[in-house]
């Protein structure tokens, strides 16, 4: 996982190299045509000369007027000359992908929004690298798969309180800022929560938020390399830290060690002071198994700073 200044110098190389490819692709159509066109490609070297005779003339004091008229003559010979040999203007202009930059990645001083366009769709396939993005959206999240059948613990059918969850989480999507909630979903395996989860995280990062998804076991995998090797400088934990959203999943799966949960408290309790939302997804669902395995000090925070959801229902996989 790349930090949000890596992303955004990768997105302003691939910016960089679009223009690149687009002045080299428009220099060899102009090279094929004067090599076809022998007239045009004098017609060409007149102009140049032109403008390079208004250059000295500028330079050296000489006759302003006559060096203009020159160089206006030497404009209309080779528009003339285009249109003999077939082409337009712009068949020798650079095709840029973004109009508004010219694929600079630039505009008015700031950033382009092809560079932050860019960044979010990198940002996606490192996130489609590691889960089921693509495929988890609001609108493939199937309410009718739950029981009607009204659930004890709930007051109501499994397919009435999903139906509910799922339009609370288009909400928190759509009003996404920081400070929105921490989410905790929590079930057993197949009932819906990553792709819950995926589904707000792929709405976030449309909207314009640079999200992180990672599972807890792969997290804690790779913390526990970048912790021993000193030139790594802990990226993932920076690029963790600092995301808008981070989506930890599968709580529960990674291997325990006394730097898993140092690690796990140095990132909650970093996100929670910059006030970054964090969704958590777990099959454990008796909260003193959370303070058993991960310490009170980490549990609660994580336990307390979240709006929980508990998800009901049979594994939705096997369906």
């Amino acid at each position: 996982m790349r930090t949000k200044d890596e992303l955004f110098r990768a997105a302003q190389r691939e910016v960089a190299a679009y223009r690149q490819q687009a002045v080299m692709q428009a220099e060899t159509a102009r090279r094929a045509a004067y090599a076809a066109h022998p007239a045009l490609a004098e017609a060409d070297s007149a102009h140049l000369r032109a403008g390079l005779g208004l250059a000295k003339a500028a330079a050296l004091g000489g006759n302003m007027d006559t060096a203009r008229a020159a160089l206006a003559r030497a404009e209309e010979a080779l528009a003339a000359a285009v249109r003999e040999a077939g082409f337009s203007a712009d068949d020798f202009k650079p095709a840029y992908r973004c109009p508004l930059c010219e694929d600079t990645g630039m505009r008015g001083g700031v950033p382009c929004r092809c560079v932050a366009d860019a960044a979010r769709r990198l940002r996606r396939d490192e996130i489609n690298a590691a889960s089921p993005l693509g495929l988890c959206q609001f609108a493939s999240f199937e309410v009718e798969r739950y029981s009607d059948a009204v659930e004890p613990e709930l007051g109501i059918s499994p397919r009435e309180y999903m139906g509910k969850l799922l339009n609370y989480c288009r909400g928190y999507a759509a009003k996404f800022s920081q400070n929105s909630p921490n989410l905790l979903f929590m079930g057993h395996t197949g009932l819906g929560k990553t792709h819950l989860a995926l589904a707000i995280a792929d709405a976030v990062l449309e909207g314009g938020h640079d999200v992180l998804y990672t599972s807890a076991a792969a997290l804690a995998a790779q913390l526990g390399r970048e912790h021993f090797n000193y030139t790594t400088n802990d990226e993932w934990l920076a690029a963790c830290q600092e995301a808008d959203l981070l989506i930890l999943d599968d709580l529960g799966t990674e291997y325990i060690t006394p730097l898993t949960i140092s690690v796990l408290y140095e990132l909650i309790n970093t996100r929670m002071l910059t006030h970054r939302p964090t969704i958590y997804t777990t099959n454990i669902t008796d909260q003193s198994v959370f303070v058993a395995r991960y310490t009170e000090k980490v549990a609660s925070r994580m336990l307390g700073g979240c709006k929980m959801f508990k998800f009901f229902g049979t594994d939705q996989r096997l369906k």
